[in-house]
């Protein structure tokens, strides 16, 4: 039995040696946004205008917190704070900086390593301003992640209900899910962004292609939209580039 367990922790080892952890980053518990609801509506804007200046880790992680963070507690401590269709959580937040891309992974809180290039300039395709910004916030859908128990039920209830109009609807809802899933994260990060008074603009003019590459994804990965953030221009030395 010794002899056993032995062998599973020198495959458990093998296996993580052939697929070693991403680096991580933890950043800081969100604090609180206190400012009123209707405040914050009437501030949300989208801007052309953006500092170079980094955005530090606790606006970051605020920002993040409000486009996919953990809200629950008890038995629903994976409650998050955007809802997604048939709760897939199917749409990943990819980070990009000038020091490199990140994952942002909402469970444990921090930014997992993607590559250290920067490489802000491949998601500006027809606003060039936005070059200076020091984040972009990347959405990206994940196929796989729509695979699993609830999906199968849905399906079966529709082969079994066999109808043509429900089978239509089905496959459109499984069309548009993704596109929802994806609002409702670009107006969370507008209303903390407004309420933070950072400059955000969500923006779908970029190179799939060179995004999918950039962001090293997978067969079952597409990036949907683009949200630029940065703290707004001092003066016009600011906007200069």
């Amino acid at each position: 039995m010794k002899r056993i367990e032995e062998l599973k922790d020198i495959i458990k080892g093998k296996k993580n040696e052939e697929n070693p952890k991403a680096p991580e980053r933890e950043l800081p518990a969100p604090s609180k946004m206190s400012m009123p609801l209707s405040d914050v509506f009437m501030r949300r804007r989208s801007s052309l205008d953006f500092s170079d200046a980094p955005i530090c880790d606790e606006d970051l992680v605020r920002i993040l917190w409000a486009a996919d963070g953990l809200n629950g507690k008890g038995n629903n401590e994976n409650h998050r704070t955007t809802p997604t269709t048939l709760n897939w959580k199917e749409i990943d937040t990819y980070v990009v900086k000038a020091n490199g891309v990140w994952l942002w992974v909402p469970e444990r809180r921090v930014l997992s390593f993607v590559h250290e290039k920067d490489c802000r300039k491949d998601f500006c395709l027809l606003q060039p301003m936005v070059k200076q910004a020091p984040v972009h916030l990347v959405y990206v859908y994940d196929q796989a992640k729509t695979q699993g128990l609830m999906t199968d039920l849905a399906m079966q209830i529709v082969q079994f209900i066999n109808r043509k109009n429900i089978t239509k609807m089905s496959d459109e809802v499984m069309a548009h899910a993704p596109l929802l899933d994806t609002g409702a994260k670009v107006m969370a990060v507008y209303m903390a962004c407004a309420a933070l008074n950072i400059n955000c603009l969500a923006r779908l003019t970029f190179d799939s292609e060179k995004v999918h590459d950039t962001l090293q994804l997978t067969a079952t990965q597409m990036p949907l939209c683009v949200q630029t953030l940065g703290y707004k221009p001092k003066g016009l030395l600011d906007l200069a580039f």
